[in-house]
């Protein structure tokens, strides 16, 4: 096992498995039982052999009997006591590491999800921490069991023999030169194979949530060979793996058969020279099992160590990574805000290399409509994303109510603004606990209210459950239109005093917007609202409507004082708005 891999393991030991040392020195104790439970079994068939046999005593076989039936009454006995504690402790373990590993995911920043497939978290979630179950559950009484019979057992054939006991361990050197030629290959192997199945289970999950499009284009053949190439290639990496893990084994099966045949050869000529009786050369062989059987399968058992040792190091990986965004030192709580917003020489980008905003200078007083217009990849999504810091500015400032966001905890700033993305997000389970996500302890009646409010409360009373209706994963028995007004009913739930809208209405039909845009503007009179939309309706009646373009604020004012100017704007919506404003016309005269 590799250094880093060494101090990772010891790490997990002295995290996850000290708070329960008491159970497994329980744990310990019940190995010494089991380990002393079957040793002496070769000392039975000694004594059979070399003296009951002999002297033709029948009574002495039926004690033979009790012995052997009673070693093996107390070795199952003993080890049904001993699953029963390792499984225990490796359960509370392994829930205790999934528990730590997804809170800490919680605590991460935006930009890690950013630059990780779902899958991969998953992987590291479910099959890694598996993989270290497996191990403590199942591996963990091997390994100990092995190595405790081996020392004892070598110790009792010194004690029979010495010439003998020599020669069995002779073969011990070429047991560690054969795990040296195998170990670092299937250590390798495994590792390619984990990140194989991250791609896999990564690829699985993007194909499964994107399923829509694929059959929209057609491309389930396509899609089904791109998935059967991967799984081709995690076949190929297992195969090599289980040929390299044969390999390993098949080697030290025959490292131990000729152990076991030397020890044959030479143990027959004591017997022949009147030096070794025929009952301590039995129960001498008998004891060769117990140690090459124990090597063989700690020589086996190494494939799934390289595993554990590789599960356990992408586990620290995760829990080792800080947040990038973090509360500073006696970070403040703001019990109320006004709503004051202002971006101080605001740049910012995703990575050191880049700068997706440039210079922001703006001030938003409280209450305050602000639109956000620009061409597609403008930076519109970023600036909104800045204030409830989902990241930290490059340079430059923003405060609320004059305070820099990054004096404020970030529970505290997050739970004054109400956010509606443009990709709505819902979680499986019912309308309800959808709604009532960011304000678990909202009455009946403020729940109906905004859900009144974002114009889907008829829509919820028409289904048979209600609000307690099961809406399916990501809410995938609702419209787009639906979840989108669900959507902004959470949000609406928090009463926030600031209000982000990023292109929230662009599902929704042009009676439903209209509706749900009245509602808005009396909604946002208290509050300080920042909208993104393509919609001439939302844009027109903004206090103040700010035009980025590469990054840049280029032009800022009302809806007629950047007609007026003739510039970037006015061209946007002659090009985007005019057709929109036509079209409505054109239902008005219809009509």
């Amino acid at each position: 096992m590799p250094r880093h891999s060494t101090k990772n393991f010891v790490r997990l030991v002295n995290i996850f498995v000290k708070p329960y040392w008491a159970r497994i020195l329980l744990a310990t104790g019940l190995m010494f039982l089991l380990t002393a439970s079957t040793i002496p079994l070769p000392l039975i068939i000694k004594y059979l052999v070399d003296d009951v046999l002999p002297s033709h005593r029948k009574e002495l076989l039926l004690a033979v009997f009790g012995m052997v039936f009673g070693a093996a009454l107390l070795g199952r006995l003993v080890y049904l006591a001993l699953r029963y504690v390792i499984i225990y402790t490796g359960e509370k373990v392994i829930f205790q590491i999934r528990s730590q590993f997804y809170r800490h995911l919680q605590r991460l920043s935006l930009s890690y999800f950013d630059h990780k497939q779902t899958g991969e978290i998953m992987s590291r979630v479910i099959n890694d921490v598996y993989i270290i179950q497996h191990m403590l559950e199942s591996g963990f009484i091997t390994i100990l069991t092995d190595l405790l019979t081996l020392v004892i057992v070598i110790g009792i054939m010194f004690h029979f023999n010495w010439r003998l006991a020599l020669i069995t361990i002779t073969v011990l050197p070429l047991y560690a030169a054969n795990h040296e030629v195998f170990v670092r290959r299937i250590r390798r192997t495994g590792r390619a194979i984990r990140r194989k199945i991250e791609e896999i289970v990564g690829s699985l999950e993007e194909r499964i949530s994107g399923v829509k499009v694929v059959k929209s284009f057609a491309k389930e053949e396509y899609e089904s060979k791109s998935f059967i190439e991967k799984l081709k290639e995690n076949y190929r990496l297992n195969m090599r793996l289980g040929i390299l893990s044969s390999s390993l084994s098949s080697i030290a099966g025959v490292l131990s058969g000729f152990g076991a045949a030397l020890v044959l050869w030479y143990g027959g000529r004591l017997v022949l020279e009147g030096v070794m009786t025929v009952g301590s050369l039995l129960a001498f062989y008998s004891y060769t099992s117990y140690v090459y059987g124990p090597l063989v399968r700690l020589v086996q058992i190494n494939a799934t160590i390289q595993w554990v040792s590789a599960a356990i190091d992408r586990i620290f990986e995760t829990l080792d990574l800080q947040p990038t965004i973090k509360d500073m030192p006696n970070a403040l709580e703001l019990d109320k805000i006004q709503g004051e917003i202002r971006f101080e020489k605001v740049s910012f980008g995703y990575t050191p290399d880049t700068t997706v905003l440039h210079e922001i200078d703006l001030e938003v007083k409280p209450g305050m409509v602000v639109a956000i217009v620009g061409p597609s990849g403008a930076g519109k999504t970023t600036l909104i994303s800045l204030i409830p810091r989902f990241y930290d500015v490059t340079s430059g400032t923003i405060t609320i109510d004059g305070v820099d966001i990054r004096r404020i905890k970030q529970a505290s700033l997050r739970k004054h603004i109400g956010i509606v993305p443009q990709e709505t997000i819902l979680f499986s389970g019912t309308i309800r606990e959808n709604i009532l996500y960011g304000r678990r302890k909202a009455t009946e009646e403020e729940i109906i209210a905004a859900a009144k409010a974002a114009n889907i409360h008829n829509f919820i009373s028409s289904l048979p459950d209600g609000y307690d209706s099961i809406i399916g994963e990501k809410g995938t028995k609702l419209s787009v239109g639906q979840k989108q007004r669900i959507s902004i009913a959470r949000a609406l739930l928090t009463n926030p005093k600031i209000l982000i809208l990023d292109d929230c209405t662009s599902a929704l039909d042009s009676k439903t917007e209209a509706q749900l845009q009245e509602t808005l503007r009396t909604l946002r009179k208290s509050r300080t609202t920042f909208v993104i939309a393509h919609r001439l309706s939302t844009i027109m009646d903004a206090d103040l409507i700010v035009v980025l373009n590469e990054g840049r604020i280029i032009e800022r004012g009302t809806h007629e004082e950047l007609l007026d100017q003739k510039g970037f704007y006015s061209r946007l919506y002659y090009q985007q708005f005019k057709a929109e404003l036509e079209s409505e016309k054109g239902n008005v005269r219809t009509k």
